[in-house]
């Protein structure tokens, strides 16, 4: 019995010591899972920690990085007086955060809640933004399907936002940039030309008038801020930044004055009106300088209102439009011929209408008249053509044409802007028989309003040309101006051939001569009227009515010069443009303060034997 009881416990003992080994067994397994899992886990944190700790560190700070454009200011561009004609303010967008501004709250000074959610935001927030409450609600507030930069207003002054940002609406932010303003409309318009975006370049450039010439002047350099920001939009102070300042664009000055240039925009308008104008331009040159004073088209565009303005109209057509100058032309025959001596105003002509010339082309005068015999001077006066092609005729088609180019035609003046068209003028070899006359008189070569304005600058500059203008200077990064550097000046013609041409046409104000209306009181004029044939393409003729002046003709101060092109009736240049003249010259003897006259009118006799000593008073 005892033996059988020892025999059962010798089992349970065996059977206990085998599930001690296994239990035992299970557990050294155990623990070494957990320690290969704590191993595991401490090369892990090691790896991650140590070995990958500046990849993490540089992957969470870039999660949490934001990066914004500190946009440069671009510089300004003034004109003569340093008024301003283009600058740049800041402007605000104010945009929402639908997801954000669902948690907003607004309690009053006893923590009371007093309004909640996009709803509440919407009352606060429409006073200030002007904006029909519903409608912001509705912005604010979104769809099904929210988004946390959604536009609410655009171009909000920097004192607007600055009410808007006290109110405290918790997902309202501000999208800060640099808009271009134009404080004066249409004045100068087109020669500032503006600043904007193209499909194939989304960077903000001037693509227009001194706006592009001048862009990397004006347009400066963007800088950049970075930051680390929390969930809800907290700059982290202690986190790394980075800066890097805006450098602001550099101003540009121009030697336009801006009341002159109004005024002559304005001349143009009204008078271009009157005479259904298609397009007018006019410029205005100091004698002496070169410089621009006014350079003016009709109907200039806005650069504040692009949306606007038809794409054609930055053409700056006292530039860009050349066409022929009609009877104006004469003016490089004459000078020509006085210059090279083949002439003086008093030598005599027959003149009769209509004309044959030697090579058989027959020529005629606007108006009917006797055969007559005439002095240089007369038929200048008279702007006979008939007695044009026997003055040109004393010349060769060489000397001419060079004295043509030495005016500077068939070449940009220079001016800086862009677009500038040269005119036309073909070489003696390529004119026929009737070429040969009709570039004696403004035709077969076209010029612009400026070339033309160049020319009386010549002629009052006592035969120099001074390379024209637009730019006075610019400043440098540190605020040092710097005057724009000037082209060399060439002699044209001498100074006493210039006088000879100012005395000649100061007749054109006269009594019987063609342009009674360019008077302008106290002042003496001196000038020639043009009027031009247009044939166009389809059949019919449209016409341009010129006029290019100097005054005072006895202390020339400066040039003017005007196109009107017009269809249908014919532009007399006396008519359409003399009186523009007139109304701008009297403005600019104001603004300039250029003392009157002190003496008559210069006459030379028009026909021979003519006693002049009467009509000095310009009657």
């Amino acid at each position: 019995m005892e033996k059988a009881r020892g025999s059962r416990s010798g089992r349970r003992t065996a059977k206990q010591t085998s599930l001690q080994g296994t239990t035992h067994k299970r557990l050294q397994l155990t623990i070494i899972i957990v320690i290969a899992i704590a191993a595991l886990l401490v090369l892990r944190l090691f790896y991650l920690q140590v070995l990958q700790a500046d990849i993490l560190s540089a992957t969470a700070s870039q999660f949490r990085t934001r990066s914004y454009t500190q946009e440069a200011k671009r510089g300004d561009i003034l004109d003569a007086t340093g008024a301003v004609l283009a600058t740049s303010v800041p402007r605000y967008n104010v945009r929402v955060d639908q997801v954000a501004i669902q948690d907003y709250r607004e309690y009053d000074d006893d923590d009371k809640l007093v309004g909640a959610g996009p709803a509440y935001a919407a009352r606060v927030l429409a006073p200030v933004l002007n904006m029909d409450q519903s409608e912001l609600g509705g912005i604010l507030n979104g769809g099904s399907q929210k988004s946390q930069w959604v536009m609410v207003k655009k171009g909000v002054t920097p004192e607007q936002w600055r009410e808007i940002d006290a109110l405290d609406v918790h997902g309202i932010f501000p999208e800060r940039y640099m808009q271009r303003i134009y404080p004066n409309g249409q004045i100068a318009g087109d020669i500032l030309g503006f600043v904007g975006q193209t499909e194939e370049d989304s960077t903000s450039s001037g693509r227009s008038g001194i706006e592009q010439a001048f862009n990397e002047t004006l347009q400066g350099v963007d800088g950049a801020l970075r930051v680390e920001v929390g969930p809800d939009g907290t700059v982290f102070p202690q986190a790394s930044k980075y800066e890097q300042t805006a450098q602001d664009g550099r101003s540009v000055k121009l030697t336009i004055d801006r009341d002159l240039q109004e005024t002559t925009q304005r001349a143009l308008a009204d008078h271009g009106k009157k005479f259904g104008a298609v397009w007018a331009a006019a410029a205005v040159v100091e004698i002496g300088t070169g410089r621009v004073l006014a350079l003016a088209d009709l109907d200039a565009p806005d650069p504040n209102k692009l949306e606007k303005v038809d794409p054609k109209a930055w053409r700056v057509d006292a530039i860009g439009a050349p066409t022929e100058p009609g009877s104006v032309g004469k003016l490089l025959t004459f000078a020509a011929a006085i210059d090279q001596g083949s002439v003086s105003p008093t030598d005599t002509f027959v003149v009769e209408t209509p004309h044959t010339t030697p090579n058989g082309e027959t020529f005629t005068d606007s108006e009917s008249h006797p055969r007559e015999t005439e002095t240089v001077a007369g038929i200048l006066a008279h702007s006979y053509n008939t007695g044009t092609v026997q003055i040109g005729d004393t010349l060769s088609d060489e000397v001419r044409y060079k004295y043509m180019q030495k005016f500077g035609i068939g070449e940009k003046t220079g001016i800086e802007l862009l677009a500038e068209e040269p005119g036309t003028l073909r070489p003696p070899d390529t004119w026929d028989k009737r070429t040969h006359y009709t570039t004696m008189f403004g035709q077969a070569w076209a010029g612009t309003t400026l070339q033309m304005a160049q020319v009386g600058a010549v002629l009052g500059n006592k035969g120099v040309m001074i390379p024209l203008h637009i730019v006075e200077g610019t400043w440098d990064a540190n605020g040092q101006y710097l005057p724009a550097v000037q082209g060399k000046a060439r002699q044209v013609i001498s100074a006493e051939s210039a006088t000879t041409m100012l005395q000649m046409m100061q007749a054109v104000t006269q009594k019987g001569s063609t342009a009674p209306n360019a008077k302008v009181p106290g002042y003496n004029v001196a000038g020639k009227t043009g009027t031009a044939q247009i044939i166009k393409p389809e059949g019919g003729m449209d016409f341009v009515g010129s006029f290019v002046g100097v005054m005072p003709a006895d202390n020339p101060k400066i040039a003017v010069s005007i196109m009107l092109y017009k269809t249908g009736s014919v532009a007399y240049g006396g008519t359409v443009s003399a009186p523009i003249f007139a109304e701008i010259g009297e403005f600019a003897m104001r603004q300039m303060k250029v003392p009157p006259s002190s003496e008559p009118l210069y006459r030379y006799p028009w026909v021979p034997g003519e006693d002049v000593s009467a009509d000095g008073n310009g009657e």
